[in-house]
């Protein structure tokens, strides 16, 4: 009898390599065993500092997150090796000072890029460790969101430039924008906070956010409440950047806008601002080429000045000739009043306006006639704004209506060179009382002079009032709010930048907070909301 041998057949294929499942996932951050110089060590005398952890690390963004102060350099090198850490710095440590390190989320473990937390180091390369601290918070100005890694530093010397120094001492604030600058001996320290972008640690004048505090601190014992508000404004000096003449126009230009300009000639031209205030256009039509002598003063926003004289001239170059255009800037309405107004924007002066051409059409039968006291043009910035009396109510229960509108028609406005505009229809559309809510709040103040703002969720104005203490907003429509005020400090009625030049703080914006914490605020249709008590 035969055997069956059973035969066992292997098939064999190219191994694959993969990653253990399973398994908790590593959310351990690495720990600090030892560093050299060990933490508020005095009197070190060594070079390159060291760091110990208790598992392999790697650095993020070390440049940025590991902040050293006072700055040994720029050019400070972050090396890792396996679960150390060596710094060298690019100058050596200055005598007799106490340097501190923040290491924020600069450290992380190798595998799950944990950061270590709370991780700071002082030491000093003299006998005394400093140990002051200045603390506070970075907000922005127009809106209550808090800013994250804001740059926050000090300086000491009255000269000090924000604009073309750097400091010595600097941190960034937190996601709530807090912030702590320690290790600080007694002293004077000016405090100021920017969104350092370009990495250099200088202000950037024309596209960075910055604040600054005016008033020194005096440094004796730990300063914890400083509050810096953050404001985005070109606050470059005036330059006039170019001069161009065409046939029919001298073109200026400037580095920024201008908040205003004046201008004296010996002959009388007429001017405006470009389509935007960095430019000032002479229109003329000489057939004399002589020049004119024309001297310009302007004024920025920052109160910063410029005075040039311009010889405006004819020359041969052509340009393509404009089209006469209007365009909307921006409407408002009084729904109490039932008054309407409207701005216009044109590209060239105006020779004329038909009063007559523009009007109210209440429907296809009735129209009238804006009162030409309630045109305000303004020539320079090239703006007409047109304001209704009070419109009554529509109660006719005609169909087919034409709806209310104010109505600019073809002809209503003619340019310097004779050109005429097109027709315009603006449909007028004022709330219903029942369709809206309203808010009443009281405020308590020392304060003489403030505004006090009715904002979207989004921050556009609404509605204010000035130096006013009790007050109801009406015909609110439906929907998210917050109160906004401001102090104003010069009495102007509007809220200034300051200027870091002259040693100007921005006027102080703050925005209420209910006892919840809640900055917003809802409004429904037929409701009535507050009153809302605001004190500051």
């Amino acid at each position: 009898m035969k055997k069956l041998i059973p035969i066992l057949f292997l098939a064999y294929g190219c191994a694959s390599v993969t990653s253990p499942t399973g398994g908790p996932k590593d959310e351990t951050a690495p720990q600090l065993e030892y560093s050299t110089p060990a933490n508020n060590q005095k009197n070190f005398k060594g070079t390159e500092l060291e760091l110990t952890f208790s598992e392999p690390i790697k650095l993020k963004d070390a440049k940025e997150e590991i902040l050293i102060t006072p700055s040994p350099g720029k050019d400070t090198k972050f090396i890792v090796k396996k679960n150390k850490l060596i710094i060298d710095p690019q100058n050596p440590w200055q005598e007799n000072t106490t340097y501190n390190i923040n290491f924020r989320d600069g450290v992380q473990d190798l595998n799950e890029g944990n950061p270590a937390e709370n991780l700071r180091i002082a030491f000093s390369t003299g006998p005394v460790i400093d140990s002051l601290i200045i603390a506070g918070r970075v907000k922005e100005t127009f809106t209550e969101k808090a800013p994250d890694k804001i740059t926050v530093a000090l300086y000491q010397s009255d000269t000090f430039n924000i604009y073309s120094h750097t400091p010595t001492y600097f941190t960034k604030c937190n996601k709530e924008g807090v912030f702590s600058i320690q290790n600080l001996k007694s002293g004077t320290y000016y405090v100021y906070a920017f969104d350092d972008k370009n990495k250099n640690l200088k202000v950037d004048s024309k596209t960075e956010r910055f604040g600054f505090k005016m008033m020194p601190i005096i440094l004796n014992q730990n300063a914890d409440s400083t509050f810096i508000s953050l404001i985005a404004i070109d606050a470059r000096p005036l330059q006039l950047t170019s001069v161009r003449h065409t046939e029919k126009t001298s073109r200026i230009r400037f580095n920024k806008g201008l908040d205003s300009v004046a201008v004296t000639s010996d002959k009388n031209i007429p001017y405006s601002y470009g389509d935007n205030t960095n430019e000032v256009i002479f229109y003329h039509n000489f057939t004399n080429p002589d020049s004119i002598k024309t001297k310009m003063s302007g004024i920025d926003s920052l109160g910063q000045t410029i005075d040039s004289t311009i010889h405006i001239k004819r020359s041969e170059t052509k340009m393509a000739e404009e089209r006469f255009t209007l365009k909307e800037v921006v409407e408002s309405y009084n729904h109490q009043k039932r008054i309407y107004s409207h701005q216009l924007s044109f590209n060239k002066p105006l020779q004329s306006i038909l009063p007559d051409s523009i009007y109210i059409r209440y429907d296809s039968a009735t129209k009238k006639p804006i009162p030409l006291s309630n045109f305000t043009i303004d020539t320079i910035r090239h703006t007409i704004q047109v304001r209704t009396e009070t419109i009554p109510i529509d109660t006719s229960t005609a169909k087919n209506k034409l709806p209310l509108a104010l109505i600019y028609t073809k002809g209503a406005f003619i340019s310097n060179v004779g050109d005429t505009s097109n027709q315009i229809s603006k449909e007028i559309k004022f709330l219903k009382e029942e369709d809206t809510g309203l808010v009443t709040v009281k405020v308590e103040t020392s304060q003489t002079h403030f505004i006090l703002q009715l904002v979207t969720s989004d921050d556009k104005v609404v509605d204010e009032i000035k130096n006013i203490k009790e007050h109801t907003f009406k015909f609110v429509k439906a929907q998210e709010y917050k109160f906004r005020y401001i102090i104003d400090r010069n009495e102007n009625g509007k809220w200034d930048p300051g200027n870091f030049v002259t040693r100007t703080e921005p006027e102080e914006v703050y925005y209420y907070k209910s006892e919840e914490g809640k900055y917003s605020f809802p409004i429904r249709a037929n409701w009535e909301y507050g009153p809302l008590m605001i004190k500051f």
